[in-house]
């Protein structure tokens, strides 16, 4: 080969000889101090870029951690930062070997769990929770995350927020008024510099931020008579990175696939993994277009976050109302903002899993949040 094949990462070779080590029977040699005492320190050194949102610097301290020992909390690290810079599916399967290869350590079957729940798979979190309950009925983490995913909204709190088993992502360091809070979901446009949010969740003089599922952040203004629709168009100071989410070619029909996705309801202004709902689109409400949502969202959800089809296109933004939730279509936001604010499809998609659609929402579905 004229080429060598590209390096395993340390964390792929790490796997790979924990497998074979398992297949053999054999068990890993004792570790001696100064490497216990290293890999401690890398932990440290990934949590801490973890915290700044420094994905290259965190994912190479786990990494090397993870050579010194097969160990759960080094394997929640990692998950983590996968999640942190985007890639849910590898977050997706690498929780599930740390879920299924360290039953005794909680925090990864909690962190599998609230991972599966937040990519619309709630029935399949629910058992591995149930499971891990009765496995080991004396564990506080479990029923706490239990608790939590019953809640409306549901959201992580108190231990649930500490690493390893961290439930929420971090945040770029961000100068918030103490009494900020996320008022609404949003929708990144118009290559990362404009997002698409309820009207009626801005008021005459106050401030706004957005913030998406990756912890990325930009305060925001409002454009002026940029209004249709029941949304309001923002423009953001610092240009998120634009992702590859592209409109439909056609409205959403009653009765097709729906992806949902919109941020829980809070109290206050911490950065949060958005949350995904699969249904059905409802029947048409106008002759403009206008939809019922059809998607049964969470009780105590924020709308305003974006619409997807089978083929991970989005085909509009969904919005509270009575009696029913909304659908917006993408046809009608093209004519009120501009057609330019929204990626063309290509001729013909490719139908995407949930995971799929999950993994490139998380960059375009943001927090509004409010001061």
């Amino acid at each position: 080969m004229a080429r060598a094949q590209q390096a395993e990462s340390a964390s792929q070779q790490r796997l790979r000889q924990v497998m074979q080590q398992a297949r053999d029977g054999g068990a890993a040699a004792p570790v001696p101090a100064e490497r216990l005492k290293l890999r401690a320190d890398l932990l440290a050194e990934g949590e801490a870029a973890l915290a700044r949102v420094d994905t290259t610097a965190a994912l190479s301290a786990f990494e090397r951690a993870a050579v010194i020992l097969h160990a759960a909390d080094t394997e929640m690290g990692l998950v983590r930062t996968y999640m942190q810079s985007g890639e849910y599916r590898r977050a997706l399967s690498f929780g599930a070997h740390t879920a299924g290869a360290h039953l005794d350590a909680i925090g990864g079957t909690a962190l599998y769990a609230w991972l599966l729940h937040a990519g619309g798979q709630e029935g399949i979190a629910r058992q591995l929770l149930a499971q891990a309950r009765d496995r080991a009925p004396g564990q506080p983490l479990a029923a706490q995350v239990e608790e939590a995913l019953r809640a409306s909204p549901p959201r992580p709190l108190g231990a649930m927020l500490q690493p390893p088993a961290r439930l929420a992502p971090y945040s770029r360091p961000l100068d918030l008024p103490a009494h900020a809070r996320v008022v609404a979901s949003a929708t990144l446009v118009g290559n990362g510099a404009a997002a698409l949010v309820p009207a009626a969740a801005l008021s005459p003089g106050r401030r706004y931020w957005v913030r998406n599922g990756l912890g990325l952040v930009s305060a925001a203004t409002a454009a002026p008579a940029a209004r249709a629709h029941w949304l309001a168009l923002l423009k953001l100071a610092d240009p998120l990175p634009r992702y590859p989410v592209m409109r439909s070619a056609a409205d959403a029909f009653p009765g097709s696939i729906a992806f949902a996705v919109e941020f829980a309801g809070q109290p206050d202004a911490a950065p949060a993994w958005p949350l995904l709902k699969s249904g059905f689109t409802g029947a048409a409400l106008d002759n403009a277009g206008t939809r019922a949502l059809g998607v049964e969202m969470a009780p105590g959800g924020l709308r305003g976050g974006p619409v997807f089809d089978a083929n991970g296109l989005l085909t509009g933004i969904a919005l509270s109302a009575r009696p029913a939730d909304l659908l917006v279509p993408v046809s009608r936001l093209q004519q009120a903002f501009g057609a330019d604010l929204f990626a063309a499809a290509p001729a013909r998609g490719a139908r995407q899993g949930v995971d799929a659609v999950y993994e490139a929402a998380l960059g375009p579905t943001l927090q509004l949040l409010r001061a």
